[in-house]
Parts: structure tokens; sequence; C-alpha cells
């Protein structure tokens, strides 16, 4: 989870190919979404394997592959979806802008950086394969188009043909990407599971009545489970409208295979789909899009 975190004292959590019929309501209260079809370089996103020679990104030992592949964006209704550990890449320190190069050094070696430097590095890898250029050239615009300040809103890279969306823990980084030509936009949430949260205090600030109201009607055991899944749904659509808390987690109920904010002004009148997705152990994830999904495709970076 990534870029949209509340204050400390209430702050939450940090192979087919058909289309599935959408699953009953779990006893969560919320939607229990079949997985959409899966294909790609990887046949899970918690054990992402090693992509095919030709695939662009860095080679274990850092160098840029002078003959990297290209991708198309996807096609409406799939999203691509990139998983790689966080860990420290002295190389990829190369990607990054001159601002972002500073701020790297001065956080200093630690989970902070390896997280920056993985987070920004690989969105430029990453957007580079889809316009064909270096990663190098990829400008990444993080201005908020609700209130215009210049680094809070959702990353997008002008002009591109393609919409994506980033979310990290200090273990793993997600970037969902979709074909961006049509409108399409993606938001994307990836959180761990944290033994020490009070879900019990943070659901109750955090989930609409109807939600609360089902989370309390759960075992103690369900309890961490059932909130994250609700949690990163909420996360995927606030950041695919760019509202960040701007638009209170509790006004957005996300039981259903969309979400929706009726007492948001400001929500899009767009229908926001809600996917889970498989993550790594000890994770939980989802998407949000403005196109159903009929399939979700699996990649990684090269290591």
């Amino acid at each position: 989870m990534t870029g949209t975190r509340p204050a400390a004292a209430t702050r939450p959590p940090t192979g087919t190919t058909a289309r599935t019929a959408p699953s009953p309501a779990s006893r969560t209260g919320h939607a229990a979404p079949g997985p959409v079809g899966t294909r790609g370089r990887t046949a899970a996103l918690a054990v992402p394997g090693p992509v095919g020679a030709a695939d662009r990104g860095r080679t274990a030992d850092g160098r840029t592959p002078t003959a990297p592949a290209v991708f198309a964006p996807p096609a409406r209704g799939v999203c691509d979806v990139w998983l790689m550990p966080v860990r420290r890449r002295a190389a990829w320190a190369d990607l990054l802008g001159t601002e972002e190069r500073e701020r790297w050094r001065t956080i200093g070696a630690g989970p902070a950086a390896d997280t920056l430097l993985t987070s920004r590095a690989a969105q430029r890898l990453v957007v580079a394969r889809y316009l064909d250029v270096s990663p190098e050239e990829v400008t990444v615009e993080r201005s908020c188009a609700l209130c215009g300040a210049p680094r809070h809103g959702r990353p997008r890279v002008p002009g591109a043909a393609v919409d994506f969306s980033v979310s990290h823990t200090d273990q793993w980084l997600l970037i969902a990407v979709v074909g961006g030509a049509d409108g399409s936009l993606v938001g994307a949430d990836l959180d761990r599971l944290d033994p020490d949260r009070d879900t019990d205090g943070l659901a109750a600030l955090t989930l609409t009545p109807a939600e609360h109201a089902a989370y309390v009607q759960l075992p103690d055991p369900e309890r961490p489970v059932a909130f994250l899944d609700a949690w990163v749904r909420k996360e995927a659509a606030m950041k695919l409208t760019g509202h960040g808390l701007s638009a209170p987690p509790a006004a957005i109920d996300v039981r259903a295979p969309l979400a929706t904010a009726p007492g948001v002004a400001t929500w899009p009148r767009t229908a926001l789909h809600l996917t889970a997705l498989a993550a790594p152990p000890g994770h939980r994830a989802a998407l949000a899009t403005t196109a159903p999904l009929t399939r979700v495709e699996r990649h990684t970076l090269p290591e």
C-alpha cells in the first residue's frame, strides 16, 4: 500500500484463460470474486519465475540488455501485473531522476532506500517496454488532477498509450498496467498482514456501516484477512480516482464487484470494477479498473 496512508494514529495497512462467473458474497460481506483468467511468464503472482531472454530489463549483474522486447499495450479487459522483490540494486540508481537520486542517497542504506530505488527504477523499466524507448527516456508525472499539487497525484506518463498504478510493501513491489488509449484506468494495492495491527480499531474507522456490521460477525481469527481484503480494495479504488484519503475510506463501499461512494461528490460516475489478486505469502492485493477484467497477465523483471 502506498501513497494514501492516513495519520499514524489511524494508519491502515501498509492456469486458466476463461472468465469465471462472479462468486456469491462471502461471510465478510464483500463479494468473493473468483480469479480472472491468467496467462504470462509466471504461473502465479506469489512466485515469479524468470522471464525470457528477449525480455527487456536489467540482467543479473545490473546491465541493460541491448535488444529488449517491446510489449504492446494490453487489450481492453486485460491487465499486465508486474511483481518484483524489494531489494538493493545499486545499478538501478542510474535510472533515477536528479531529485530522486538525492533523496535515495539522503535516506541511506536500509529498507526505505531499497523501496524507493526499486519503485522508481522499476516504473521506468516497465513503462519503457510499452513505449519502445530506453528507461532513461521515461518521465513519470505525479501532479494531482484534483488539487494541482506537483508530487502526490497518481503516476502517469503524458501521451503514453498505457495507464499504470504502483504499490509496495517493504518486501514486494507491484505495478499494474492497462491499455490507456481508450481512457481506461487502473489502481492497484498490495499490503502485508501485520499481527500487531489494531484491526478492530481500524475497521471501525475505515469500513462503511454495512461493511462493519458484517465484519463484527466474524470470528476473531478471520478478521485480519477480512479487513485487509476490504482495505486493499478501497486503496485500489482511491488510487484509480486519484482521491487518496481526500475521499474518506468509510465512505467507499467495496462489498460488491464495483466500488461505490455515493457520499463523495467528486467520485467518478464511471463504474470502478474490483478484482482480487493472488499475492505473496502474508500479503493481500486488489485491482480497480474502469474496464471489467477478463484476464490478468503476470510478469516480472529479470534479476
